[in-house]
């Protein structure tokens, strides 16, 4: 005689809708956006599609493109590198925070038409207010160098400085309840390098598209 094991099913088909269950509260965040700054004349196009993975971590795309001519200056002191008239690059995302309608998705240039891009880390801050028709949906961008530290500061003067490498955490005594943050601070540029509410949204003109949100 067999036996049926309903319970293994019942437990098979939990499993089954938790997995469903989380993969539904996972974050996403998408659009097409075309837009000239107040002022200016030249067009910008952001193409992106993100979404945050089990672990945490972000998968996705962001192509922007942007008719405006750009300088490149070499930090060293020698002058201009290059003059280009427009530029586009393509970013792999590999973070993104999500709160509430607006997003911040963080990633590394994976190619652009100004080889100094190549390599760079890139931050996109959107914030989507429905179908445009009462306030437009807003975004603002950048493009950061990576910070290379090949140094440690110490004090000259001791043989061996106990400092080095202590970490601590930082809180502000006056606000009670402070999460506060670990010291030395992370200079990688990441989607939590800055909360939210620090961006200021670019003033935009001829606004094209629609920036899609998804808590």
């Amino acid at each position: 005689m067999r036996t049926l094991r309903f319970p293994s099913l019942l437990a098979l088909a939990l499993l089954t809708f938790a997995a469903a269950q989380t993969a539904a509260a996972q974050s996403a965040a998408s659009g097409s956006y075309q837009f000239t700054l107040t002022g200016d004349k030249y067009l910008k196009t952001v193409e992106f599609s993100a979404q945050t993975n089990a672990d945490g971590s972000a998968t996705g795309s962001i192509y922007f493109t942007d008719q405006a001519d750009i300088i490149i200056q070499d930090v060293d002191g020698s002058g201009e590198k290059g003059r280009f008239a427009g530029y586009d690059l393509k970013v792999d995302v590999d973070g993104m925070v999500v709160n509430k309608n607006q997003a911040v998705l963080s990633g590394t240039v994976s190619s652009s038409s100004v080889v100094d891009f190549v390599g760079q880390r890139v931050l996109l801050t959107v914030e989507d207010n429905g179908d445009n028709t009462r306030v437009p949906d807003r975004l603002t961008w950048g493009v950061y160098k990576q910070i290379k530290r090949d140094w440690v500061p110490s004090d000259a003067e001791l043989k061996e400085d106990p400092g080095v490498g202590l970490k601590w955490w930082a809180t502000d005594y006056e606000v009670k309840g402070d999460r506060g943050y670990q010291m030395p601070r992370d200079e990688s540029i990441t989607a939590q390098t800055n909360p939210i509410i620090a961006y200021d949204f670019a003033d935009a003109d001829n606004t094209a598209g629609d920036i899609r949100v998804t808590p």
